[in-house]
């Protein structure tokens, strides 16, 4: 990898004569490596043309400056094969080339990875099936410094420290993840992937272009019309210091936002987003204006890794690979719960809290004070967002949304940006968002299959069945502040099943006999995932039994386990409380 260049400006000199070089001590290298290929006597890349001669010889990123004055140069990153390839260059009316060696007896410069991430858990949310079938085809610029432009999780260096972050990129994990989560209104769902980057890093460093720790994302509109998965309608996206609208529905007209173009899907349902190098701002791929890359050629101008939701955290094996696989990490479950004053800011994860004030009469946050961003020193200190805290962008001169609500509150945000026509309701009122005071509303149980629920009372489930029960009717204020938080619970049981706990879902495992049915629970605030002082039961009601099997650790995740057998004929009422005291 080539020092990290410096800052200011080159200063093009006539009396330097042009030549063209490797990097020194990298004119061996093995396969899939990286050097630098350095252009000297040119004051910027202008007019600065390098290529790799060869079909299939390797890759060149786009330009960059160097450390030395008048000095551009190119990551060249070798093929799979040995070999010696022809690195040509053009400038004005000189031409230059220099040949590197590609083998495996090569001293390697890549430093081994210390840490490795297994499976996710299993557990699903309500939405993660939506979330699957949109999960977007990433088009991920790469450039200089490639594995700070690699997809990453917060915690890829082992830690959840966030201020140290930019100095463990190569002991760090390069598995690839997405953070996503979900809304929903009785007309539209909402789903926000965020795009985690170590550190964001420029050619030309200053404050505002280099700091560690980079979130930026997109937000799809998705309109309920009857089907499985809905129809998408609008993706917007982040991306330097700007909000870019895209469209998938020709009905939908300009708002307050300007439109900058279409949607393109790859197989049929996954939006195609370009990420730049080094900024890590967003876009639809085929935006000509802001992607660097070819939708129609499935190519980058220069290096780059294309990812696609595989179910693994895949590592990409050079810097221009493709369809390496991301694995999808729930938000609420990652970083929400870490959030809270009490938790987020000791532990190094996040800083700058703040109390979010919407604006357009629209819902409170679900928290008093919300992490205001994740904690980083080195460069800029606490430059990167988490969702619910993206600033509204500036410079059109209108305040359009309060700093958070486009993440906080994405239908408020959207009927902003676009106009929806009359012949398609919309709808503000929301079903599920735990993030806003209120805002988590759904009927009692969702995730009992239909054939199932059409069926009546005498269908058995059969035994091992799993599903996720819905948000409750009224959800409360959370206090995330509070060591003592209890759960809730109420319904009808007919046989024996499991209740496991995480966060404030609650997913059911029958043993035997029919669905539950009167459903109600409430949680004070989500199971916290940490370490337990206390857990019990409270106020249990029944005429079976109700046991606690497992208390939340972190062997199974921080999920609490709790039984219910129901052995006489018929359903049964059940109520209890599940208490427990954070350490």
């Amino acid at each position: 990898m080539p020092p990290r260049p410096l800052a200011g400006l080159l200063v093009a000199s006539a009396a330097l004569a042009i030549d063209l070089r490797i990097e020194p001590g990298r004119e061996r290298i093995r396969p899939l490596e990286s050097a630098a290929i350095l252009l000297r006597g040119v004051g910027t890349a202008e007019g600065a043309v390098l290529r790799v001669a060869e079909a299939g010889g390797g890759w060149l990123s786009r330009p960059f400056r160097w450390t030395e004055p008048d000095t551009v140069a190119a990551l060249y990153t070798a093929p799979g094969r040995p070999g010696r390839y022809v690195i040509e260059a053009r400038y004005r009316a000189a031409r230059l080339d220099v040949e590197i060696e590609v083998t495996t007896s090569a001293r390697s410069s890549r430093l081994p990875e210390s840490i490795s991430f297994g499976p996710e858990s299993d557990a699903r949310d309500f939405y993660r099936d939506l979330a699957e079938h949109y999960a977007p085809l990433v088009c991920q610029e790469t450039w200089f410094d490639p594995k700070a432009d690699y997809l990453a999780r917060f915690d890829y260096d082992g830690d959840w420290r966030g201020d140290n972050n930019g100095d463990r990129l190569a002991q760090g994990s390069s598995q690839a993840y997405v953070y996503y989560t979900a809304m929903e209104t009785s007309t539209h769902y909402f789903l926000i992937y965020s795009f985690f980057h170590p550190r964001r890093y420029s050619d030309q460093c200053t404050a505002q272009t280099c700091h560690e720790n980079d979130n930026e994302g997109l937000i799809l509109t998705i309109r309920k019309d009857g089907s499985k998965h809905g129809r998408l309608q609008v993706m917007e996206t982040r991306g330097a210091d700007a909000i870019h609208t895209y469209t998938a529905d020709s009905r939908l007209r300009e708002g307050s936002r300007r439109l900058s173009g279409e949607v393109r899907l790859w197989r049929d349902s996954h939006p195609m987003v370009f990420i730049e190098a080094g900024r890590h701002g967003v876009a639809s791929a085929a935006d000509a204006a802001r992607s660097r890359f070819s939708v129609d050629r499935m190519e980058f101008a220069g290096t780059g890794v294309t990812y696609r939701y595989g179910g693994t955290g895949a590592r990409p094996a050079h810097p221009s690979d493709r369809e390496v696989s991301y694995q999808l990490l729930p938000i609420r479950e990652h970083w929400w719960t870490r959030a809270a004053a009490g938790e987020g800011r000791p532990a190094g994860v996040f800083d700058e809290y703040f109390r979010y004030t919407p604006l357009g009469n629209r819902p409170g946050a679900a928290a008093e004070q919300l992490a205001g961003a994740f904690r980083g020193r080195q460069d800029g200190a606490n430059r990167a967002r988490p969702f619910w805290a993206w600033p509204e962008p500036g410079g059109s001169g209108r305040r359009l949304l309060a700093a958070g609500q486009w993440g906080l509150d994405p239908a408020y945000a959207v009927s902003v940006s676009v106009r929806f026509p009359p012949s398609l309701p919309f709808s503000l009122d929301y079903i599920f968002n735990p993030y806003l005071e209120g805002a988590g509303r759904r009927d009692a149980i969702t995730a009992i299959p239909v054939s199932q629920a059409e069926r009546g009372d005498q269908t058995r489930t059969p035994a091992g069945q799993r599903h996720l029960l819905s948000a409750p009717a009224e959800k409360p204020r959370y206090d995330l502040t509070g060591k003592n938080g209890q759960l809730e619970f109420r319904g009808r049981v007919d046989g024996s099943l499991y209740l496991h706990i995480h966060l404030d879902q609650i997913e059911v495992e029958y043993l035997s006999g029919r669905p539950m049915d009167e459903i109600r629970y409430r949680f004070s605030q989500p199971l916290p995932a940490v370490e337990m002082e206390e857990v019990r039961l409270e106020n249990v009601d029944g005429r079976g039994s109700v046991r606690l099997l497992e208390w939340p650790n972190t062997g199974n995740g921080f999920t609490a386990k709790v039984r219910i057998q129901d052995d006489k004929g018929g359903a049964g009422l059940y109520h209890f409380k599940l208490q427990w005291k954070r350490r």
